[in-house]
């Protein structure tokens, strides 16, 4: 199977604020989904994403794509093996456990900004078999899950920015703030995780 490399939709084209379409089981494991999941695959290999939802590459359906490993960008997360999310739902245990969140996004190209996080939850998906999975995921990693789901919710992270002036451009981030943020997810790993 030829794969290619999607573009990425930037923000402000409305394919990013619209909810996204629920996939039928028995689409799954067609060629046209298990298509599209090897080019999102490909798309966030190519420009060393942590994730990728279907909308961002213009495509209007409830799947996304996260994977983690050895991420120099994401050097603070624990690694995530490539993991495929068809029609995911989250649940929140506790929503007044949150954390702080720098981040940033490929549709909102060089920008970071702080985002409060919840520190456990419940993801519920399908994979790219058609079978249905229910993981708990606490602490740090909790990140990409919330960030790619709320895309397939028509949401970017901009959108919930708990102070505007935490937004800054990546180098302003690496040379000003970064530092100071290893060390405040270090304080909630060491007493909240």
């Amino acid at each position: 199977m030829n794969t290619k490399i999607f573009e990425i939709a930037k923000i402000g084209h409305t394919i990013l604020r619209s909810k996204t379409s629920v996939i039928p089981l028995e689409k799954i494991k067609t060629y046209e989904i298990q298509h599209l999941i090897d080019n999102m695959i490909e798309t966030m290999h190519s420009v060393n994403g942590a994730g990728l939802a279907a909308n961002q590459v213009y495509i209007p359906y409830r799947i996304c794509v996260l994977e983690i490993l050895d991420n120099e960008r994401y050097k603070h997360l624990n690694q995530i093996p490539l993991k495929i999310l068809i029609n995911p739902k989250i649940t929140i245990y506790n929503k007044s456990k949150t954390f702080n969140s720098y981040e940033g996004c490929l549709s909102v190209p060089n920008l970071r900004g702080k985002v409060k996080r919840y520190s456990h939850i419940k993801v519920e998906y399908y994979n790219r078999e058609g079978l249905f999975i229910s993981e708990d995921i606490s602490g740090l990693n909790s990140i990409v899950y919330q960030h790619e789901i709320d895309h397939l919710d028509g949401f970017l992270f901009t959108d919930k920015l708990y102070n505007n002036k935490t937004l800054v451009t990546y180098e302003n981030y690496v040379k000003y703030y970064q530092d100071e943020y290893q060390k405040e997810l270090a304080y909630f790993i060491n007493n909240f995780e």
